[in-house]
């Protein structure tokens, strides 16, 4: 059920084929987060998609597979353009996967793969080598200690 072409998708400039997303998401009767004013908090699954910056719609509010698989159904995305930039995708095809739910995935180019790559969802990624490399004198130190007191039975 192909509703939309690669070369149309192509030919669509990115905040254009962002609304159209958020437009046929809506028209299909999914919804995406939003303020539930009764609850007092933002509910997944409430209020229609509405793009409000093009460049942070679909990464981030896009966030369940099945909204992903009826973009793909109706050729949307997996057609040939990187949904992150809109870039078009020549050569090796890249996936993204979400972490949290693998599940979720869909084609990048490979510029936006390359930036992923240096990311990671551990904001503490860098630095528990760090606090490692300070701990291991201690660790020596209290090791050398527990062999000579087993030496002597102290």
């Amino acid at each position: 059920m192909t509703k939309y072409t690669s070369e149309q998708v192509k030919a669509m400039s990115y905040v254009e084929w962002m609304e159209t997303i958020a437009n046929e998401l809506n028209a299909a009767g999914y919804k995406g987060a939003g303020f539930n004013e009764s609850l007092g908090r933002f509910q997944n699954n409430y209020a229609p998609y509405k793009v409000t910056d093009a460049r942070y719609f679909f990464s981030g509010a896009i966030n369940n597979a099945e909204h992903y698989n009826y973009l793909k159904s109706i050729g949307l995305i997996d057609n040939g353009r990187c949904p992150l930039c809109g870039a078009e995708i020549k050569g090796t095809i890249y996936t993204y996967t979400n972490g949290f739910h693998p599940e979720e995935t869909y084609h990048i180019c490979k510029d936006c793969y390359k930036e992923g790559m240096g990311m990671s969802i551990n904001p503490a990624n860098k630095q528990g080598c760090i606090v490692a490399l300070l701990l291991l004198p201690f660790s020596a130190i209290k090791g050398l200690f527990s062999t000579v007191a087993n030496l002597f039975q102290i």
